[in-house]
């Protein structure tokens, strides 16, 4: 292991003049022992006869009174002073080497630079874990909060990585294209799922295939699967069918023996006990009826 070179000022002086006998080079490690001994590199090439890189810096009239004059007058013109470095470079240059840095030359000026505001990363999580609570969309823009996604940005990289540190990445809107609708349904088809159950346990899904492709069975028939038109049941249609089934199985094994009737039940009825007790009262009157 080689000894740690210690920087003396003769040594930084033999280094500079080997280095740049060929004109100005940079190396860092020469430039900073040039700092720590003699203050600045500019310095250092002047002790060793060294020609600079770049000129100095001539303040060419600026002043601080005529730096914060011409920051007024700028304003006054109605020009941005965010733009100061863009569009006045001069001015800009001179504010810093009066005042150390342009928000101080502004402060001088009479304009100080607004504070931006920020929740805490906590905070954010806070208001994130709020929303989930309450049932709200996970979505920043429902929000409105500016000071919340300026606050996401600046502690998590965005909105979606501040869920996600949650864990509650799920939540958050799944950005649907026609491919990913069709991923989905072939996915959840593959998972054993009924695809007629899609609205109930996954509206997003539902709404996405309808958006995408004007209705369900489109989607269907777009990721391959044959489409079959839901039965169109009637209140009618559904006593009938019940009315059937009540002599031939228990009540409570409708669900089970019919699954689309019993939603067609509570969908017309409110619940399949009402259209039962409906369907026996109906037949009741129709045996009265025969009886006479």
């Amino acid at each position: 292991m080689m000894p740690k070179r210690i920087w003396t000022a003769e040594l930084v002086i033999e280094e500079l003049r080997r280095i740049r006998c060929q004109g100005p080079r940079a190396n860092r490690k020469v430039d900073d022992a040039a700092r720590r001994c003699f203050g600045s590199v500019r310095a250092a090439l002047r002790v060793a006869g060294l020609p600079c890189g770049q000129p100095e810096r001539r303040n060419k009239g600026w002043t601080k009174k005529v730096v914060v004059e011409a920051i007024r007058q700028r304003h006054f013109n109605g020009k941005s002073l965010l733009r100061t470095n863009r569009e006045d470079r001069a001015l800009y240059e001179a504010a810093k080497n009066w005042f150390g840095s342009w928000s101080a030359a502004l402060i001088a000026a009479g304009f100080p630079k607004q504070p931006r505001e920020y929740y805490t990363a906590d905070e954010v999580r806070l208001i994130i874990i709020e929303m989930y609570e309450r049932e709200l969309p996970l979505s920043c823009r429902a929000t409105r909060d500016l000071k919340l996604r300026n606050s996401c940005k600046k502690h998590f990289g965005g909105w979606r990585n501040a869920v996600e540190s949650l864990g509650l990445g799920d939540e958050l809107r799944r950005m649907w294209t026609p491919q990913k609708v069709i991923e989905a349904i072939v996915r959840r088809r593959a998972e054993g799922y009924d695809l007629s159950k899609t609205l109930h346990e996954d509206i997003g899904l539902f709404t996405a295939a309808k958006t995408r492709f004007g209705s369900w069975n489109k989607a269907l028939v777009a990721a391959g699967i044959d489409a079959v038109l839901r039965e169109q049941w009637s209140e009618e249609k559904v006593l009938m069918r019940i009315g059937q089934l009540i002599q031939e199985i228990p009540r409570d094994r409708i669900r089970s023996v019919d699954p689309k009737l019993a939603c067609a039940a509570e969908r017309r009825f409110g619940s399949i006990r009402r259209a039962v007790s409906i369907a026996i009262n109906r037949n009741s009157g129709r045996k009265a009826r025969l009886a006479q």
